[in-house]
C-alpha cells in the first residue's frame, strides 16, 4: 500500500473520529513523526507526546487503510496496558501475552477487516506464537466452546484462540500458561523474521510520562473496565466500591439535533405507567342520542327523521402519562457527556419512571434535585446488571444510554428478554461505541456533538 504522510495524518484523524476502544483521548495529543528509528509504531509519552512512525513498514505489510487502523490501535493499547501495569521490562512471553489479548480485543470491537490484517502478518506462526492470530468470525464457529484457564488441562492452541476470542482467557491466563511451561518447547522470539508490532521496549531518554498522556490514559482506562482485559479488574486500578456521586447539570445549553435525537429515543419507547402523578388531558369520541351544535350532520338529520340519531359528543378525560424506565450509565468514562445529559433528563422528568436509575456495576436508585443527579457509582460499567434489573421489573421497554464500554452481554438473558417481548434500547454518547451493543444485537442510536465545534 502506498502510504504518504499526509494519508496517515488523514487515517489517523479518521481513526480518532470513529473512536473505537475509547482511543480518541489518547490520539488528540499525540504529534506524529515519521522516522526509521522505530521498527514499526511506537508511542512516547514524555512531552510532548509523540507517535513513532516507520512508513516503510505500513507501506510493506499494510494493505488496506483498516490495516494501518489496525497497527495504530495495537500500539494504542500496548501502551495503555503496559504502563497502566508499569513492567520495568519486556520479555517474549509477556509480549505473546498482551499482544495475543490486544490483537483479539480490536478483532472483537472492530471486526474481520482490521483482525485481517494480524491473521496475514502472523500467517506463518506456530505454536505460542499462533495466539497472536486472532479468529475470523467464521472460524469462531468451528472450535471448542468450554475452556478454563486452568493449567493442570491441556487445551489445544486452538481452543485457547477460540477463548482469547470470546475474551474467557485474559493476558494474566496467558502469561500463566508460559510462565509454567506449557509451552517451554517451543520458540517465542519472532525477531528472526518480522519485528514485534508496536514499540515494546521503552524508547531512549524516555523519562517522566507528560500530564495531559496520563491523564488521557487513565481516562482510557475508566472506559474500558477492564473487560476481557484483566481477571480482576479492580486490582489495576479498574472500578472500586461504590460511592456517591453528584453531577450538575450542565449550564450551556445543547444542540438542538443532540437534544432531538435523545428526545426521540425516549419518546419512542414510553410505555404506559398507571402510577404516574403526571396527567395528560384528551378528548374521546362518544356517541348520545342528544343533539348538540358540534354534530351538524346530525343535526340536520334530525329534522326529517323521526328518531334522534346518535349523535358525536367530545368528552374530555385525564389519564396518566406514559413514562420511559431509564437506565443511565455513572461510570468514568461517561464524564464528558454526563452533565449535558442531566440536564436533558431533568428536563424530559416527566416522562421518566421513577424510580430513575443509574448504573457502573450495579444498578441503584437515582434521583434528580434542582438540577443535580445523586447517586453511587463505583467507575466501572456492567450491562449484565441492566439486564438482570430488567428481569426482574419486566417493564416491557426500557433505554439505556451509556457510552457503549461495556462487557459482552448474557445471551441467556437476552434470550428471555426476547422471549418476554421485553426490548432494551441504547442511547450512545457522542465519543462512545455502538460494537458491543450491536454484537448483542442491542437496538442503538448514538448522539452528534452535544455542543457546536468551536472553529
Amino acid at each position: 500500500m502506498k502510504i504518504s504522510p499526509r494519508l496517515f495524518h488523514s487515517i489517523l484523524a479518521e481513526l480518532a473520529d470513529e473512536n473505537p476502544i475509547a482511543c480518541r483521548g489518547v490520539l488528540t495529543i499525540l504529534g506524529v513523526r515519521f522516522t526509521p528509528d522505530v521498527d514499526t509504531l511506537a508511542v512516547s509519552l514524555t512531552s510532548p507526546p509523540e507517535l513513532l512512525v516507520n512508513l516503510e513498514f505500513l507501506a510493506k505489510h499494510a494493505k488496506t487503510e483498516a490495516d494501518v487502523k489496525a497497527v495504530i490501535l495495537h500500539e494504542f493499547l500496548h501502551v495503555l496496558l503496559n504502563h497502566t501495569e508499569k513492567f520495568e521490562t519486556m520479555n517474549d512471553a509477556l509480549n505473546v501475552a498482551l499482544d495475543s489479548v490486544i490483537n483479539n480485543i480490536i478483532q472483537r470491537t472492530c471486526g474481520d477487516a482490521y483482525g485481517d490484517f494480524f491473521r496475514v502478518y502472523y500467517r506463518h506462526a506456530a505454536g505460542a506464537l499462533k495466539l497472536l492470530r486472532p479468529l475470523a468470525t467464521w472460524e469462531r464457529g468451528r472450535s471448542c466452546s468450554r475452556v478454563r484457564p486452568d493449567l493442570r488441562d491441556v487445551y489445544s492452541t486452538d481452543q485457547l484462540r477460540a477463548a482469547l476470542f470470546d475474551g474467557r482467557i485474559l493476558a494474566d491466563d496467558i502469561l500463566d500458561l508460559l510462565k509454567s511451561g506449557y509451552f517451554s518447547k517451543l520458540p517465542l522470539n519472532v525477531r528472526k523474521n518480522r519485528p514485534w508490532l508496536g514499540g515494546h521496549e521503552p524508547l531512549p531518554g524516555e523519562g517522566e510520562i507528560a500530564p495531559e498522556a496520563r491523564e488521557a490514559l487513565e481516562g482510557t482506562l475508566r472506559r474500558l473496565n477492564g473487560d476481557g482485559i484483566y481477571r480482576s479488574p479492580r486490582d489495576h486500578g479498574v472500578g472500586a466500591n461504590p460511592y456517591e456521586t453528584l453531577v450538575d447539570a450542565q449550564a450551556e445549553k445543547p444542540r438542538r439535533d443532540w437534544e432531538r435525537a435523545a428526545w426521540r429515543a425516549l419518546r419512542e419507547h414510553v410505555t404506559p405507567d398507571p402510577f404516574s402523578t403526571v396527567k395528560e388531558r384528551e378528548e374521546r369520541e362518544i356517541s348520545l342520542p342528544v343533539l348538540n351544535e358540534r354534530d351538524r350532520r346530525a343535526f340536520l338529520r334530525s329534522l326529517w327523521s323521526p328518531l334522534i340519531p346518535d349523535v358525536s359528543w367530545a368528552v374530555p378525560i385525564t389519564r396518566p402519562v406514559g413514562t420511559c424506565q431509564v437506565y443511565l450509565d455513572v461510570s468514568g468514562s461517561m464524564n464528558n457527556e454526563l452533565s449535558a445529559l442531566v440536564g436533558l433528563l431533568n428536563r424530559l422528568k416527566r416522562f421518566i419512571r421513577l424510580p430513575f436509575w443509574a448504573f457502573s456495576d450495579e444498578v441503584v436508585p437515582a434521583v434528580i434535585e434542582q438540577g443535580r443527579l445523586r447517586t453511587d457509582t463505583s467507575g466501572g460499567t456492567s450491562m449484565n446488571a441492566v439486564l438482570e434489573h430488567v428481569v426482574q421489573t419486566r417493564p416491557g421497554k426500557a433505554v439505556v444510554i451509556t457510552d457503549g464500554y461495556i462487557e459482552s452481554c448474557d445471551p441467556a438473558i437476552l434470550s428471555w428478554m426476547a422471549k418476554q417481548d421485553q426490548r432494551l434500547f441504547a442511547i450512545v454518547s457522542r465519543d462512545g461505541s455502538t460494537g458491543k451493543l450491536d454484537e448483542a444485537g442491542i437496538p442503538a442510536r448514538q448522539l452528534p456533538h452535544y455542543q457546536e465545534r468551536r472553529r
